[in-house]
């Protein structure tokens, strides 16, 4: 009976042994997906791998068009390549989904009926310089990088009901804090809160601009008709109280612009996050996950190379200029910011 056993357990193990180096070997015909919680792997780019290179890129792309189809696909890796028809140029999706980046001339608006200056097509979602820090240029009417999106690409991404966005969502943490957010949203929020809770220990004043008053919510931008960014789960406000937003305040500029301190600003730039008080409809507690952006400002500054070594050549630089930020810690509530409501961007 032993040597019975002994030989039918030997027989089942080389077995399990074949049936694995088969698969393991075998080449693979499945449809590649994006993994909505797939780590960055490189600073400010988001999900993607970073393994993009020229053969990568779409022939026939101006300038502009090769850095925001660099940055879009080093920031989501699901977007595979682009693609043009009568109507004008489509991101492509790895499922087969495709969202227009640029409708072609006289064809009709890719953002359809809800179509505005903030409700805009990819390609304008991006145009807008963002200023990394320490620059704080000024935001006069009209300077808003960032503020305008995408929402055929934000749903395209994330999901545009409020089951299909809280469905994928993960929890995030700040300083102890917890808040849900989308997963590359709070990998990355992950990160930056690494990089600050040591300098929060060394700087405890950092910690009241750093109180978390939210990051998911299915809501509509305070004021306005159009979804936050909330809604999809790439956004999160801190110390509302102190930081305060434009329909709140009658300080056009508002001095928190320039006094924020820029160590947490940094930390969340870095990241792939952009803030909402360089924009002149300023949201002052807001940061919003937008790393296409993030990326183009590091092209744009000659801080992250095209595959192909070059800068573009007719890429227009931004026209920023750097000034003075508070040292950390030094922000101070100004006296309209007491008796805020938290809900804004």
């Amino acid at each position: 009976m032993p040597i019975l056993l002994l030989f039918i357990f030997l027989s089942c193990a080389h077995v399990v042994h074949a049936e694995t180096a088969e698969s393991s070997n075998a080449p693979s015909n499945a449809p590649v997906t994006a993994s909505a919680s797939a780590a960055p792997v490189s600073r400010a780019t988001g999900g993607g791998n970073g393994l993009i290179d020229a053969a990568d890129m779409p022939a026939g792309l101006d300038d502009a068009a090769q850095v925001d189809f660099y940055c879009l696909r080093r920031a989501y890796p699901q977007i595979t390549g682009m693609t043009t028809d009568a109507q004008g140029q489509w991101l492509v999706f790895n499922d087969g989904r495709r969202v227009l980046y640029d409708a072609a001339p006289g064809a009709a608006p890719s953002t359809g009926p809800q179509a505005s200056e903030w409700v805009v097509s990819v390609r304008t979602s991006m145009a807008e310089p963002y200023p990394l820090e320490p620059q704080r240029p000024d935001t006069p009417l009209g300077v808003s990088p960032g503020r305008r999106r995408s929402y055929d690409l934000l749903q395209a991404l994330y999901g545009s009901t409020p089951k299909a966005v809280g469905g994928h969502l993960v929890q995030a943490r700040l300083l102890g804090q917890h808040l849900h957010l989308s997963p590359a949203a709070a990998q990355a929020m992950n990160r930056a809160n690494a990089h600050l809770a040591p300098q929060a220990a060394q700087e405890p004043r950092l910690k009241t601009l750093l109180k978390m008053d939210g990051g998911f919510a299915w809501r509509r931008i305070a004021g306005e008709n159009r979804l936050s960014p909330h809604a999809f789960g790439i956004a999160f406000d801190i110390s509302p109280g102190i930081a305060t937003y434009w329909r709140w305040s009658k300080l056009r500029p508002h001095p928190l612009q320039q006094s924020y301190p820029s160590a947490i600003v940094e930390a969340f730039e870095n990241e792939g996050f952009i803030w909402g008080g360089k924009w002149h409809e300023y949201d002052l507690m807001h940061f919003e996950y937008r790393p296409e952006i993030i990326c183009k400002a590091r092209v744009w500054q000659g801080l992250e190379p095209l595959p192909n070594n070059d800068a573009p050549k007719n890429l227009a630089q931004p026209a920023v200029s750097a000034v003075p930020v508070a040292p950390s810690g030094e922000a101070t509530a100004p006296a309209d910011a007491s008796a805020a409501p938290s809900v804004s961007q």
